[in-house]
């Protein structure tokens, strides 16, 4: 059984919803066998939950490399900065390790309403975008914000659910 989390793969598939409950649930008494009418060695709930996890994340991380490859993200304090004081910020995405200092001098007053997602550490966030390390990321692109968002929720969701 793989984890088809973009709905690419050929073949049969049946739709679990990303909560712990639901996981459970479908790999209890053959549901998933019963949906797919065929024989499959399930993996258990915390294997399965983890693959989830792991392609939350790679599905985060592909968004992030796309809008910059479009131009549509600042990285770094200073970009993040002047991106915020133009007005062109939708989504900050902070380092879990980054310095308290570097998220207070961000928070600016007009970015009160703005999202904000702490995820992946300044050492992953430089790898996405070929750099050293990268403690803070602005999306500025509404589409890419957007999914990036509802991305994280579901992480935060699953990941709540979890523990």
């Amino acid at each position: 059984m793989v984890i088809d989390y973009r709905e690419k793969l050929p073949g049969r598939a049946a739709y679990v919803c990303p909560r712990t409950e639901c996981i459970d649930k479908s790999l209890q008494k053959d549901n998933l066998a019963k949906a797919l009418r065929l024989r499959v060695r399930l993996p258990g709930a915390e294997e399965f939950v983890n693959q989830l996890l792991t392609a939350i994340q790679g599905k985060i991380k592909s968004l992030i490399t796309m809008a910059a490859k479009a131009g549509k993200l600042a990285a770094g304090h200073s970009a993040v900065m002047d991106a915020l004081e133009k007005g062109r910020v939708q989504l900050l995405l902070f380092a879990r390790d980054v310095s308290e200092g570097t998220r207070e001098k961000t928070a600016i007053p007009s970015s009160g309403a703005l999202r904000t997602v702490t995820l992946f550490t300044r050492d992953e966030m430089g790898m996405l975008l070929g750099r050293e390390l990268v403690g803070v990321i602005g999306i500025e692109d509404q589409g890419f914000a957007h999914a990036v968002w509802k991305e994280t929720e579901r992480l935060k969701n699953l990941i709540n659910d979890h523990e």
